[in-house]
Parts: C-alpha cells; structure tokens; sequence
C-alpha cells in the first residue's frame, strides 16, 4: 500500500486525503497485543509530497493483511546528513493520553466506559463484549489520562476486567479474547525462514503468602498454592499484594479466594517463553490462491508451530505483529504459548471457557457475597463470580414422593444470571427414591432423582444444578424428598454464582 497524508483534523481516513506518499523507502506498523502500536516510516527530501509530511498530522497504512487502513499521529522526526528522514507516528487512540478523567466508585466495566466516553467534545466511542463487574482500583479520585486507566498504570481496567484490546481509528473495543484459532501452520521445512525461542522460569513461583493494606490496616491470608508444580526446584513461595482488588477492608476469605483467582488467571508457574518466527506467506503462491482466506493471520489469533528438531509443536497466540506496509506482509510475528486452559504464559489474560472458570470458582471479579438469609452484595451493587454456600439440616423429611423444601433460608437473589447449585445425602437406604430441586416460588426450575439408592450402608448424594436469568429480585428454594419408609435426616449444602 501506498502510505495517504490527512490533515491533522480529518476523522473519516475513507479518502487520498492531502495525497500519498509514492517515495516512501520504508514504512513499518508493530503493534503488541495490550501494548505499542506505532509506525515508523523513511521518506527522502527529495520525493513527491515530502511538503506535506508535518508533525501533528496523520499517515494512513494498513496494519495487516485484511487491507483496513488505521491512522497514526506523525510526532517525531530525525533528520540525517544524507536527505532521508525517518518519522514516527503514534496510533491515533494515543491522544487518550491527552484526555483526562477521574472518579471514585466505578465498580463496573459499563460505568468505567461511561465515564470515558463522557469526556468533552471526544470522538472516541467504547465497545466491548465482555458484562463485568467489580471494583476499578484506578477510579480513587485522582486525575488520571483516559490511556492510563484503559491499562496503563496498576488497577487499571486491564487489572480489574481483563481482556484484549483492539484499537479500530476511533473506536476502543474490549474483547474477552480477540483473535481466532485459524487453521494455520508455521512449519519447518515449510513455510518456516526463521525461529528463535527464549524461554525464561526465573520469575516463576507455584505458591504466595496473599495480603491487603490500606496503609493502616491490614489483613493477611494463609499460605496458597497454584495446584500446579513449578520447574524451578525452589519450593518458593511468595509475598502476594491484593490492596488493588478490594475498595473495603477484605476478609482472610476474601483475600485467599482473589489469591487463588490470580495464579489461575496468570499461571505464574509457566514459564514466560516468545517465540519469533519468520516464515513465507503462502498466501502469496499462486497454487494457494483458493485458501487465501484461510491462511490470514493477525494479533491475538492461536496458529500452530511445527519445529521437529526443538521438540516445538502446538498452540501459540501472536502476540505482536511487525506489519510491512509497502510490501503488505509480516515481516515479523512474536508468539506467546498457550496452555491447556488457554491462558497465555505471557501477559494478562481472562479465560473464555467461563463454564470451567465457575466450576472451579475462578471467576473473582469484585467483592464476595454475604450470607444472611438473602443474598447481598458487599459494597457493589452489581456483583460478578464470587462464590457462596450456606448448607443445614432438614430434619425428619416425611417419606413420600411430594418435594418439601430443605433449606431453612429463602435465597433471594438479584437481577442477573446466576448459575444455582445445590447438593444433598440422604441417608443409606437400599430402597426407596431421592429427588432434590431447585423452585423459583412454586416453579420447578431443575431436578434430578434417583430410584436406585445403591449399596447397602452407602449415603446417596444428588446434585440439581441449573443457570436463571432473572429480570427482577427473585426467591429461590431447595426442595427434595425421599421415599424411604421412614421419616429421614437430610443434610444439604446450596451455592450460587453471579456470572452476568
């Protein structure tokens, strides 16, 4: 592509603008994923348009193979002896720096790009497929850049919702996870030119001491542990600061449970590794012309790296992409590896597979939940993720096959949807039905029964799970019912998780 010069005002970049830089040497885009998207670009004093090329206005390029022209703020230049200057541009979201905010008590992502976008005279809009909740430690009143709370200082909205930028000329988009798994290979022996893996444990750690201040006060949990080995050897365990995560003083609870939320958010056990490839777009042979589609790339997606000789063969995501623009192709990609859960060993990431995160209470965005014959939230008003449980006795439950409801507390809950899951034993009987059920008021909402108790002296155990989404503050109960012969004792436990 041929690089256009805008005015420093324009805000369509659909034109020629002021005109194109035909002479241009060398033009080149990196973009990280989270992180810089820059453009640097060589033009000779001598060339068509070299008069127009101003600081404060903005080139036109592509930044990939999808042909999407993205401007960028001409801010530098050096001029050397020989006539050809080197500029620097600065993706236009950069005058984010220049836009300033400040708030206290955001405690949501929706009210975080509310707040941005409120600022006067922006043409900035935000955009986001994520529904999160929980506090912006950023948000203390203090004057801050709008670039600066998006992810550039600590507490930011990267810290508290997590995700994965993409910068499109005036639009912020948040995605859960951009990008996609594409069926691409870089192989060697293929399409590979190039390899190099760094690879790199000396700041891994598998277990932490977690803690909060507020430079007063402070609360201090037990010892937690990733559940994953390290390869270090060093058996360490480390100091773990969350005064970030919480706008109230926490409990030992609260700070342990965000503890084990952060090592299975950032897998500080794996090894920090980048692999940087270089490798032939086959895109460009004629012979591949019917699979164009399919062998597109771009920051953020997975792609597979198959290198024999290195024992190198799986799932990486691109990480950072240096885009040529004159010859429209990857000069250069940095790849970070993806584990099994699909949390990368480099940066901050938030997993997508949220049935695996709420099964295994990872997902701990905002305060806990308190229990006090309804559910309440602890200083937020929309509460996201933390778990709860309450569990008693019902006794004597009458035998029979009606359901009576065991749990002594009504669960009242709040708009939203919520994923209910309540368990029971009965006790060992090799005859006779069990049933347990969740009912909004006299709805019956899931359950599941057993006719076979089992072994003879064996307790049986029922779990009813179901997901609501609830328009309005609504009761919930646990029912169950046992046909046993006799009148029983069940013992029964009920947990409820926020997850929109």
């Amino acid at each position: 592509m041929i690089p256009i010069i805008y005015e420093k005002d324009e805000t369509n970049f659909v034109s020629n603008g002021l005109g194109r830089l035909r002479d241009c040497i060398s033009c080149i885009v990196t973009e990280e994923r989270n992180g810089v998207y820059e453009c640097d670009f060589e033009y000779p004093i001598t060339g068509a348009n070299y008069d127009l090329i101003q600081l404060g206005r903005i080139i036109g390029v592509t930044h990939d193979d999808t042909g999407d022209i993205q401007p960028f703020d001409i801010v530098s230049y050096e001029k050397p002896i020989e006539g050809i200057v080197t500029f620097h541009a600065v993706h236009i979201s950069y005058r984010l720096s220049f836009q300033t905010v400040w708030s206290s008590s955001i405690n949501s992502l929706a009210a975080a790009f509310t707040l941005f976008g409120n600022v006067t005279g922006t043409p900035f809009i935000y955009w986001t497929d994520k529904t999160s909740s929980g506090y912006l430690a950023a948000a203390d009143g203090i004057p801050r850049s709008v670039r600066q709370m998006l992810g550039g200082i600590e507490g930011s909205v990267l810290d508290a919702y997590g995700g994965e930028y993409e910068f499109d000329k005036w639009i912020v988009k948040l995605w859960a996870s951009r990008g996609e798994t594409r069926d691409f290979s870089i192989r060697y022996g293929v399409n590979m030119i190039d390899f190099n893996d760094e690879t790199d444990i000396s700041d891994n750690w598998s277990a932490c001491v977690p803690y909060w201040t507020d430079g007063v006060d402070k609360v201090i949990g037990s010892r937690q542990t990733s559940g994953s080995s390290t390869i270090t050897g060093r058996g360490e365990t480390v100091p773990l600061d969350l005064s970030d995560k919480f706008e109230d003083k926490p409990t030992n609870a609260q700070v342990e449970a965000a503890a084990r939320s952060y090592m299975s958010t950032n897998q500080p056990f794996l090894p920090a590794q980048t692999i940087e490839v270089s490798f032939i777009r086959l895109q460009d042979m004629s012979e591949y012309d019917e699979f164009d589609n399919l062998l597109r790339c771009s920051l953020c997606d997975t792609i597979n790296v198959i290198f024999p000789d290195y024992s190198t063969q799986g799932k990486y995501k691109i990480v950072k992409t240096v885009w040529d623009v004159l010859s429209g192709r990857y000069e250069e990609m940095e790849l970070g590896k993806l584990s099994t859960t699909l949390a990368e060993a480099l940066g901050i990431s938030e997993s997508t597979d949220k049935a695996a995160d709420i099964l295994s209470g990872n997902v701990t965005i905002g305060g806990d939940l308190i229990v006090n014959g309804t559910i309440t939230s602890d200083g937020h008003s929309s509460q996201i993720g933390w778990r709860n449980f309450g569990g008693d006795t019902k006794n004597n439950v009458a035998s029979g096959t009606t359901l009576v409801q065991i749990s002594n507390d009504e669960i009242s809950l709040d708009p939203g949807r919520w994923l209910l899951i309540g368990e029971a034993q009965f006790p060992a009987s090799t005859t006779g039905i069990r049933e347990l059920a969740w009912y909004s008021g006299t709805t019956l909402l899931n359950a599941s029964y057993i006719t076979t108790p089992g072994t003879s002296g064996q307790p049986t155990r029922l779990q009813s799970c179901v997901t609501v989404l609830l328009t309005a503050s609504t009761t919930m109960n646990l029912y169950a019912a046992q046909n046993s012969g006799s009148a029983r004792n069940i013992t029964y436990y009920w947990q409820v998780i926020r997850i929109a």
